[in-house]
């Protein structure tokens, strides 16, 4: 009895070695207690907070900035962008370590979308952590000038341009300096500093008489561009010219006390012009030339008026004088009109067709301001009858 019951605890002991050999083949692990986050066996990573997107100085570039993940045995940090809010986003950086946390992206274009992610990559394994925010940014595209109204050449005045992005929001990032140009004459100064996407400037064009004025102006890295719309750019120049008959006198026949109206854009300097003799017929230095094509002048030591040119032949048979002429300023001296006198009778041609006059002032004239005159435009011609 006693042997059986030796025997039966032998098959036990042996029953409970074979047991316990079969359970210990197995391997378990335990989570840390420290720092339950960087459990390796969830494949976890913390991600980035904190990020930002910001347009430069220079316009183009975006600097993408972060907190870095709190994960500690993190490979580093991956930059994505996309065009759409929410993604898809397309992986532009990756930033091996956790110490570097700004990336400078020059992505062109447009409104761009960023999102960081924290990521491991050692021992074969490829970890991401979840995006990060997102954060946005729209560089620089062009630049946009508030209207303009007409301003006057050698005269001083605003300009206020904003550099915009695509969608015409300013981008209050860009702090770069552009230039300036005009586009007839030159602009002082030709250089400016924005700050925060704003430019008040004063600036001067020196330059012709135009209806259709720009300015323009180009910086940034990438360069970008904008345009001015067009402005009236005044000078003093000679607007219109008008030949008329003296009352009761013949058409196409050049006769005393026909008479040549000249208009300027403002007050001229009479002074400029010489001696005007008003109604007193004391001699202005007229010339009448029988060139081809003929032409009326007075650049002598009395009156210096310039040269009213005549596009059609006929005018004048022969070169000759009319030195007892006259001339008369009108109020405000925005109007000079000469008063034939004297002229000889063997002008006595006839015009056939229309007729045209050009005017080509005296280098010497001047506005009341002391402004010389453009001679580089063409007045209207009201009337040419003789």
């Amino acid at each position: 009895m006693t042997s059986r019951i030796y025997a039966l605890i032998g098959v036990a002991l042996v029953s409970a070695v074979l047991l316990m050999l079969t359970v210990s083949t197995g391997a378990t692990f335990t989570a840390p207690t420290t720092n339950p986050a960087n459990q390796i066996g969830t494949a976890t990573l913390a991600a980035p907070t904190g990020v930002s997107a910001n347009v430069q100085s220079n316009g183009g570039t975006v600097r993408v900035a972060w907190t870095a993940t709190t994960s500690a045995w993190a490979s580093g940090h991956r930059v994505y962008r996309a065009t759409n809010a929410g993604g898809p986003y397309t992986l532009i950086q990756q930033i091996a370590g956790t110490a570097t946390v700004t990336y400078d992206d020059v992505p062109g274009v447009g409104t761009f979308y960023y999102v960081v992610r924290g990521y491991y990559n050692a021992n074969g394994a490829n970890w991401e952590s979840v995006n990060s925010s997102q954060a946005s940014a729209k560089p620089l595209d062009h630049f946009a000038f508030y209207a303009i109204a007409a301003q006057h050449s050698g005269a001083a005045f605003n300009v206020t341009i904003t550099a915009q992005a695509q969608d015409n929001s300013t981008v209050t990032g860009f702090n770069g300096m552009v230039n300036l140009s005009a586009a007839f004459g030159s602009i002082v100064p030709a250089t400016a500093t924005f700050t925060n996407g704003s430019l008040t400037q004063s600036v001067t064009i020196t330059g012709p008489y135009t209806a259709n004025e720009t300015i323009s102006v180009g910086g940034g890295s990438p360069v970008s561009t904008g345009t001015s719309g067009a402005f009236a750019l005044n000078r003093f120049r000679a607007t219109a010219i008008a030949i008329a008959n003296a009352s009761g006198g013949t058409a196409g026949r050049i006769e005393n006390w026909d008479t040549i109206a000249l208009t300027f854009s403002e007050a001229a300097n009479p002074a400029s012009f010489g001696t005007c003799s008003g109604m007193t017929l004391s001699g202005t230095d007229l010339v009448f030339n029988n060139t081809n094509p003929d032409s009326i002048t007075a650049n002598g030591s009395v009156l210096k008026i310039g040269t009213v040119g005549l596009s059609a032949n006929g005018y004048m048979v022969a070169t000759d004088t009319a030195n007892s002429s006259g001339c008369l300023w009108s109020a405000g001296n925005t109007v000079l009109t000469l008063y034939i006198q004297g002229i000889a009778s063997t002008n006595t041609a006839t015009v056939s067709g229309a007729s045209t006059a050009t005017y080509t002032p005296n280098g010497t004239v001047t506005s009341a301001t002391g402004e010389t005159i453009d001679a580089t435009q063409t007045p209207t011609v009201t009337a040419v009858l003789f």
